[in-house]
């Protein structure tokens, strides 16, 4: 069985770049953010420095009654932000390996 992926986005969305810590609403601050078991155990599997690695290891936990859609969460920090947000508002993810290794919802969002 395949499945196509369809989205819905903004006129501006190919145009759009992120905005950092001038964002008025940050990629997952106070959201309930999942992602694919795949997308999980390619992070739990991805060659990173150690001190990705702690991060990434606590960023994530497996949900109850987990799905292959529907795998892990963001697990949020003290401030109900992801632990990858850096000062800046930007994703220490992405700043440091770059885009492609983002799960499908960081890399869409907006």
């Amino acid at each position: 069985m395949s499945y196509m992926n369809v989205f819905t986005v903004p006129t501006y969305y190919k145009d759009f770049l992120c905005k950092g810590h001038e964002c008025r609403h940050s990629c997952c601050c106070g959201w309930n953010v999942s992602i694919s078991m795949k997308e999980y155990f390619n992070l739990l599997s991805f060659n990173c420095s150690k001190k990705m690695r702690r991060i990434l290891d606590k960023t994530f936990y497996i949900v109850n009654n987990p799905t292959q859609d529907y795998y892990a969460m963001i697990a949020k920090d003290i401030n109900n932000d992801c632990s990858l947000h850096m000062e800046n508002g930007f994703c220490m993810l992405q700043y440091e390996y770059g885009e492609n290794i983002l799960p499908a919802i960081c890399r869409y969002y907006p």
